[in-house]
């Protein structure tokens, strides 16, 4: 019988595995921007359609509700009970959305400050007594307050984890319009933030007599970090004054660990008008001495940064008209720093101390100005009116 050798290829030689390990690094090189670019355009349109969703809600809402858009913001003890009472509790209980399940992909921080209020987490214990917080809507004998929150508050821990199973969370932040309608101190006076502050929240009558139309009264956007030591997650339970929130605590309510030490809360809903403009050239409003308009610095610019320092991006905003449109940071408000495209923020500025607690905002350029006011409406929606019904601005 005749055999034959097999003269078949042993392998690949070492100059040809080189050869095709370097295109593969290559190919590998040209993709992954490809890809990064890709993601990130995914996100944010996620986003978008997660607002679309709460938007159709809010829609409805309103229609059983003579006309109001929401109950009040995701803020347990200022506008009552999280699990009644704020737009999160409003989709939840329609069965529209689930809000703590619906999160901007695109931000690191997932998990909202006023989570850590309801959880006992947290530190907060301003404005939650008083004229601006909501009357009758905590179960009767409650005190509402910071220290009667958390598991036992909601019913144990497996009402807790229920609760926050519901989708009890968000990491979009809500404008001062949708939350508060427009401020009702005569003279815009800065710093109020419960709900008997505003004349809101947002109704149809606010858009239909309002100044401006339903396509530039923002709703929504992606949440910044909060400001100051009270948005840091810490180890161990609550926390002294202004040091953080307790991860443990967060996590134990939840039933999972999904807080760790590091993270940030992000905010629920953005100021009233606590931007003051002197230059009647920069905002063409008289009011006294000087101008207010509404802060929108709490939403944050987040998707597709065009600067290593995370500036030049836009954020996805949502509109009263149900339009989801990207408005871009594109003007640097600082007018002292060097050059460059974007400052992290849409409109007005602001400083920090060292706390990271905000000292001033500002509103300095005509550009950083236009640069949302020209998207978003930032003033009053409606004017003021005297006890007699005479229009004062």
């Amino acid at each position: 019988m005749l055999r034959f050798a097999s003269k078949g290829r042993q392998g690949f030689t070492l100059v040809e595995l080189l050869v095709v390990i370097a295109i593969i690094g290559v190919l590998v090189a040209l993709l992954l921007p490809a890809l990064s670019s890709a993601r990130a355009a995914a996100n944010a349109s996620g986003s978008a359609s997660n607002m679309s969703s709460f938007g159709r809600g809010f829609e409805l809402y309103a229609t059983n509700n003579n006309g109001a858009y929401s109950s009040g913001a995701f803020d347990h003890l200022r506008d009552g009970d999280s699990r009644q009472y704020g737009w999160v509790a409003d989709l939840i209980l329609s069965k529209v959305a689930q809000p703590g399940k619906s999160l901007d992909a695109g931000s690191r921080n997932k998990i909202n400050e006023k989570v850590a209020d309801y959880t006992l987490a947290g530190t907060q214990t301003g404005n939650i007594t008083g004229a601006g917080v909501a009357s009758g809507r905590w179960p009767a004998g409650s005190a509402h307050d910071s220290t009667t929150c958390g598991e036992a508050y909601f019913g144990g821990d497996s009402a807790a984890k229920e609760f926050w199973d519901a989708g009890n969370n968000s990491n979009y932040a809500t404008t001062w319009h949708f939350s508060r309608g427009d401020p009702i101190a005569s003279d815009n006076t800065s710093g109020l933030k419960g709900l008997a502050d505003g004349d809101g929240p947002l109704t149809t009558n606010h858009l239909n007599q309002g100044l401006t139309t339903a396509a530039r009264v923002a709703l929504m956007g992606p949440a910044r970090a909060g400001d100051g030591g009270d948005a840091n997650v810490v180890a161990g339970g609550r926390a002294a004054a202004k040091a953080g929130a307790g991860a443990d605590v967060i996590n134990d309510f939840i039933g999972a660990k999904l807080v760790k030490v590091g993270d940030l809360l992000v905010e629920s809903y953005c100021d009233g008008m606590n931007v003051v403009i002197s230059d009647s050239a920069i905002c063409p409003i008289t009011s006294g001495s000087s101008v207010r308009i509404n802060e929108y610095n709490d939403i944050e610019p987040l998707h597709q940064p065009k600067n290593s320092d995370g500036s030049g991006g836009f954020a996805p905003l949502l509109f009263a008209d149900l339009h989801v449109e990207k408005v871009y940071d594109t003007v640097n408000n600082d007018t002292g720093a060097a050059v460059k495209t974007g400052d992290n923020y849409i409109g007005n500025g602001v400083s920090r101390n060292a706390n990271g607690n905000i000292t001033a905002v500002s509103c300095n350029t005509a550009a950083a100005y236009n640069e949302i006011s020209d998207a978003v409406w930032v003033k009053r929606l409606r004017n003021r009116q005297s006890a007699a019904g005479s229009v004062v601005e």
